[in-house]
C-alpha cells in the first residue's frame, strides 16, 4: 500500500520504481476518481484524477519486504512514497483495457458516443494521446452519426495508450466504451450496439398520471 502519490504519478511509473527492487512485480493499481468540469469549459470532456494512493503486488513476501525497506520514504514526483503492507490483492482481471489479442492493433471502437458530439471532439479527446491516421463517426440519412465511431492510429502503442486512459472518460455526461476494432464489426451489428448502449444510459422517468 503506497500513500503520499503525487496526482501525476502513473502506474507505469511505479511499475518501473518497483520492479528495481522485486523480483516480479504482478500488478499495479492507483484508483482514479472523476475530475470535476473546469469552470467555463463547455466540452461536456470529463477526466480522471489519481486519488493519491496505490497498491503493488509483488510475487512473494520476500519481494515485498525488499521493496518496502528500499523504497520507504523515497521522493516521486516530488512526493515522498509512505509504504506499508497491504493484504488487498490487486491482480487486474481481464477486460478490454490491456494489450489485444493482436498487438499491432492501431483501430479502436467508440460506442455510446452521444449525438451532440462531433467528430472534432472525438479527434481532439483521442489525438492527444498520438498521431491519427482515421477517425469515423458513420451518419444517418438525416446527418446525425449513430452513436459509435473509430479511430486508426498510427502505432499500436498510441492506441494502447488511448484505449487504457480514456476508458473512463465520459463525454456530455455519457460513459465511452471503448473496444479494439475489428474487421468484423460489420454496420448492422454496430447500429445494434450503438441502440443498446443508447437504451441503458437512459435513466428511468417517473410518469405522473392526472385524473380529471
Amino acid at each position: 500500500y503506497i500513500k503520499n502519490l503525487n496526482f501525476s504519478t502513473t502506474e507505469d511509473t511505479l511499475r518501473e520504481v518497483f520492479s528495481k527492487h522485486a523480483n516480479h512485480v504482478l500488478a499495479v493499481k492507483i484508483p482514479q476518481k472523476t475530475a470535476p468540469l473546469r469552470k467555463g469549459d463547455a466540452s461536456g470532456i470529463t477526466r480522471t484524477l489519481s486519488m493519491g494512493f496505490g497498491f503493488v503486488e509483488c510475487d512473494s513476501e520476500a519481494s515485498m519486504r525488499k521493496a518496502i525497506k528500499a523504497l520507504q520514504g523515497v521522493v516521486i514526483d516530488g512526493h515522498a512514497l509512505e509504504l506499508k503492507r497491504s493484504t488487498k490483492i490487486v491482480a487486474q482481471k481481464k477486460s478490454t483495457v490491456a494489450t489485444p489479442a493482436n498487438t499491432k492493433n492501431t483501430k479502436l471502437m467508440i460506442r455510446n458516443v452521444p449525438f451532440q458530439a462531433t467528430r472534432k471532439e472525438i479527434l481532439k479527446l483521442f489525438g492527444s494521446f498520438g498521431q491519427l491516421k482515421k477517425v469515423r463517426l458513420p451518419k444517418k440519412f438525416d446527418g446525425t452519426h449513430r452513436g459509435f465511431a473509430f479511430v486508426e492510429f498510427l502505432t499500436a502503442q498510441e492506441a494502447l495508450s488511448a484505449m487504457n486512459a480514456l476508458s473512463r472518460t465520459h463525454l456530455y455526461g455519457r460513459h465511452l466504451v471503448l473496444e479494439w476494432a475489428s474487421d468484423k464489426d460489420d454496420l448492422d451489428t454496430l447500429r445494434e450496439k450503438a441502440k443498446r448502449d443508447m437504451v441503458a444510459s437512459e435513466k428511468p422517468k417517473n410518469k405522473k398520471i392526472r385524473f380529471q
